[in-house]
């Protein structure tokens, strides 16, 4: 097996790590909360200022607000950003390194301020660290390793830090893409990834708002009015069904055994009625349904509507409404594309082991690049833990290890 790569960028990223964590600690202080889309601006400002002090040219977009009201509805007072950086090596492609800056709301556990990160042994502690701060940072100091020492990659080199991810990416890199503002000819997702697995896929989701209409009256003559809780108890009995229709699908990518296969989760958020004493008119509940990359948006969609189409022959009095609040389609790239090959090279040539691909079970933005804009990605970032939790964190060492990758892909993409 070759060993690990002696190359400078990686000489001069170790001593950059103090830096690269005292940056990504002040990148997430800016507390960029998502929703409702928090200090955006302010974000974008902080990453420019360090971009521009490595001699990059950078651009911050602001959403148009007409655009935005469409992909974002009922935010107008929160503007969205995303803030571009290049460096013109004078080649004919050009790499994209791409990531969210966008976190979710803190949850109630923590045990200290969120947006104080500190580190503690081998963790870097706070909220947006792991996901996915930490991932964006390693990104740029693997650029500033790399012209420190007067490394010069053979693709032009392009950054984009975008919003919105965590609510699905549309005013994000979906419209980063979709608006030409990038068109690289190949990319690395700052996620999707870590430690010796290299993401090439990710499971779409579609979530459903299903709200089954009943009629009121009072508790005491339970038959003078029609309860809508019961008859969503017969709707999602139907819809469990589907599990066992699931159990017969296996998505042909590599992945953990649950990812492998669609998952249906009701009930996430769920409600109904207004008084113990009155049949409830109402209910509603939610339903999170993960797709695998064999499966579209438009075919789970119509599997949903006939499994309510069944419910409503047994059941003549079942009134229902259904909303789509978030779908994103899957992303996969071939695992023969050449940027696929660049990171198990890079992955190499920085750890001496061999990578694995795998396929995320969770949603990412993969799915713009490789659906939207036909642009092979790869997905990697730094190992952590606790995203969305009480406790989330990102792995100081795991840090150097993802710029060094990122800055051998850089280097050897040709």
């Amino acid at each position: 097996m070759p060993g690990k790569s002696r190359h400078p960028v990686h000489a001069r990223l170790e001593q950059l790590k103090p830096q690269l964590i005292e940056f990504t600690k002040e990148f997430c202080r800016i507390a960029t909360v998502n929703p409702p889309g928090n200090r955006y601006l302010e974000c974008c400002r902080f990453l420019e200022r360090k971009l521009k002090r490595l001699g990059l040219k950078t651009k911050i977009l602001r959403v148009p607000a007409s655009v935005q009201r469409k992909l974002v509805p009922g935010l107008d007072t929160y503007p969205r950003y995303n803030i571009l950086a290049r460096w013109n090596t004078g080649a004919k492609k050009t790499l994209l390194l791409t990531g969210h800056y966008d976190v979710v709301p803190p949850t109630a556990g923590w045990k200290s301020d969120p947006f104080k990160p500190f580190v503690k042994g081998a963790r870097l502690i706070g909220r947006g660290t792991g996901d996915m701060k930490a991932c964006d940072a390693a990104a740029i100091f693997a650029v500033q390793a790399m012209r420190e020492t007067g490394a010069r990659p053979p693709w032009n080199i392009e950054l984009a830090f975008t919003c919105d991810e965590e609510t699905g990416g549309y005013a994000g890199l979906g419209h980063v893409v979709k608006s030409g503002a990038v068109k690289p000819d190949a990319a690395v997702l700052l996620e999707g990834g870590s430690g010796d697995t290299i993401g090439y896929a990710h499971r779409g989701v579609l979530w459903l708002e299903v709200t089954v209409h009943g009629k009121a009256g009072h508790a005491s003559n339970p038959k003078n009015g029609v309860n809508a809780l019961e008859k969503a108890c017969g709707l999602i009995r139907e819809f469990k069904k589907l599990e066992r229709v699931y159990a017969g699908r296996r998505s042909a990518f590599r992945a953990n055994k649950v990812a492998r296969r669609p998952t249906l989760m009701i009930g996430g958020v769920s409600g109904g009625g207004g008084k113990i004493n009155t049949i409830p008119d109402t209910f509603t509940f939610s339903i999170d349904r993960r797709l695998l990359p064999e499966e579209n948006v438009a075919a789970v969609k119509r599997e949903f509507m006939q499994r309510i189409r069944r419910a409503k022959a047994k059941d003549r009095d079942l009134k229902v409404s259904v909303a789509y609040p978030l779908f994103v389609e899957s992303g996969s790239t071939n695992p023969k594309a050449k940027i696929v090959r660049a990171a198990q090279e890079a992955h190499r040539a920085v750890t001496g082991k061999r990578s694995t691909l795998r396929m995320s079970g969770g949603f990412t933005d993969m799915h713009w690049l490789t659906n939207d804009g036909k642009v092979p990605t790869v997905g990697y970032g730094v190992s952590g833990g606790g995203a969305h939790s009480d406790l989330e964190w990102a792995d100081t060492a795991g840090m150097l290890q993802a710029a060094k990758i990122y800055a051998e892909i850089a280097l050897r993409m040709k």
